[in-house]
């Protein structure tokens, strides 16, 4: 019973804490630790599904919502690529043209 009232208060905890830096990106450390952590407790529910079915379901869904959570935005963090012709122009004259390994300054 203690134990089912601290895993409780562990997802509270955790939900929490997700729903306070809704509007902040993870940074990537952040996101790395998230990956990591999630992938540990998913495990971890998953090896227990047969031991405590309810907690296990608990974990794995908690450990695949932290996964989540820390891939969803990783588009975000890719480089935008130029649309427009000047655009391009704009990123060569700044020394910053990405197909080019050196950078050019005119």
């Amino acid at each position: 019973m203690l134990n089912k009232i601290k895993h409780n208060l562990t997802i509270l905890a955790a939900k929490k804490l997700l729903d306070r830096n809704k509007d902040e990106s993870l940074g990537t450390a952040k996101r790395f630790l998230s990956i990591v952590a999630g992938a540990y407790i998913f495990q971890r529910g998953i090896r227990a599904i047969t031991k405590r079915p309810v907690v296990a379901v608990q974990e794995a869904i908690l450990g695949g919502f932290l996964i989540y959570d820390a891939v969803k935005d990783i588009r975000q963090t890719y480089p935008v690529k130029p649309s427009q012709p000047a655009q391009i122009r704009k990123n060569q004259i700044q020394g910053n043209d990405p197909s080019s390994g050196i950078a050019e300054f005119v």
